[in-house]
């Protein structure tokens, strides 16, 4: 049992990656939590807001010592009071405050719904993006592996004079540039894969290839054009707080007291050690040269500030979406457009590498075919990447959850 366990762990690093792997993981991103966090802070929000339709209790101990006062005044006063207070009504207010934090709750679970696309979205880019560099790394390496070969052959010509030196100088010159292009693909490779793990919080040694299925879409139902709605409706609901309505308000006390060192006058002006006290309140605006209602002229016109950009934002999506369709169709044309030229330049390749070998063409034109076939196989991958990221790319622009684009794919 105990080999079996060791085996199993030594190949736990060798377990290639996917998407389906991936994105799941994505979804517990830094970014992720921190808007979730967010959402649960405008929850808590809503609680303390209740709180405002409760009594209150407050304590308070005194103490005070005069060194002046009438014969007739407590020079020293010590005690505890005890208060309560409640507010009946504020003008609508609260009530104003609880549905503005309504919309805001409403607005941050949006939010943090699409921030988890907009992370899924960044993790299918650089997932392609990694596959990308990887492919212009494999056909660097071909390249350098032809490349290697001719060297190897020129280099026994050119000791039995069979051959110019100029033509292996050129050859050894491409295979150094080969060389460069190779380290430089591997930094972006790299670059690729850290920032894999960064989107994703996990170890990414290996990964393998997942092709996206085709988003099915219809109407737009974007999780970050909700937000802003719900925005506005916070600001909608804000402009309840500016009002002219009274503020209604009872409050109770009781005072536990202690007077000494004045004149009781035989009694007659002995201060109560304890008491009881009520006291309503209604509290109004009459009069303040508009002050209020401009303040609600305001919040007004920032609401409809924030309506016109949605409407904007609205528009501007649309022709997003419209455009990423657009893009799909031409990104399926590149793919076959790319494969088929792979095909031809890896038949004219072939023609000129024997042409070559057999000193009928000159170094130029070889070195310009396998540099041109090396393009071309890079291309091809690079095409058939960009097809899965304009599905992407479309389902984003719709609003479809990118993680219905893995399904199936189990």
């Amino acid at each position: 049992m105990r080999p079996f366990v060791l085996l199993s762990f030594t190949l736990l690093p060798l377990i290639a990656s996917d998407l389906i792997t991936l994105l799941p993981q994505a979804k517990s991103n830094l970014r992720v939590e921190s808007a979730r966090i967010e959402a649960q802070r405008a929850k808590e929000q809503l609680e303390q807001a209740k709180t405002a339709y409760f009594p209150t209790l407050d304590a308070t101990a005194l103490y005070q010592k005069k060194d002046k006062a009438t014969a007739f005044e407590p020079r020293t006063i010590q005690g505890l009071e005890l208060g309560t207070k409640i507010t009946l009504f504020d003008g609508l207010r609260r009530e104003s405050t609880i549905d503005a934090i309504h919309s805001s709750i409403n607005s941050a679970q949006q939010s943090l719904q699409q921030k988890e696309q907009d992370v899924l979205f960044e993790t299918i880019q650089a997932y392609y993006g990694y596959f990308n560099a990887k492919a212009s790394l494999d056909a660097i390496r071909d390249k350098k592996t032809e490349l290697s070969a001719q060297v190897e052959r020129f280099s026994i010509l050119v000791q039995n004079d069979l051959a110019t030196s100029d033509i292996l100088k050129s050859l050894i010159a491409s295979k150094l540039q080969a060389d460069y292009d190779e380290q430089n693909q591997k930094v972006m490779l790299e670059r690729s894969r850290k920032n894999l793990e960064l989107l994703t919080g996990s170890s990414v040694e290996s990964l393998e290839y997942t092709e996206l299925a085709t988003p099915q879409t219809r109407e737009i139902d974007r999780h970050d054009l909700k937000a802003d709605i719900s925005s506005v409706e916070t600001l909608r609901h804000s402009e309840g707080f500016y009002t002219y309505l009274p503020t209604l308000s009872v409050q109770g006390k009781h005072r536990e007291m202690d007077y000494n060192d004045y004149d009781t006058m035989g009694g007659s002006n002995i201060q109560p050690s304890s008491q009881n006290e009520i006291i309503a309140s209604l509290s109004m605006t009459l009069f303040d040269m508009g002050s209020i209602a401009k303040e609600r002229e305001q919040a007004r016109l920032s609401t409809l500030k924030a309506q016109k950009l949605i409407e904007y934002k609205t528009k501007s999506i649309q022709n997003e979406a419209d455009i990423a369709r657009l893009s799909l169709q031409a990104s399926q044309s590149a793919y076959d457009a790319a494969k088929s030229e792979e095909e031809a330049r890896s038949e004219a390749f072939g023609f000129v590498k024997k042409r070559f070998e057999a000193g009928l063409v000159n170094t130029t034109t070889y070195l310009s075919e396998l540099s041109d076939l090396s393009l071309s196989r890079a291309k091809v991958q690079s095409a058939r990447h960009s097809l899965q990221m304009a599905k992407a790319n479309l389902a984003y622009a719709y609003g479809t959850d990118l993680m219905t684009l893995i399904e199936g794919k189990q």
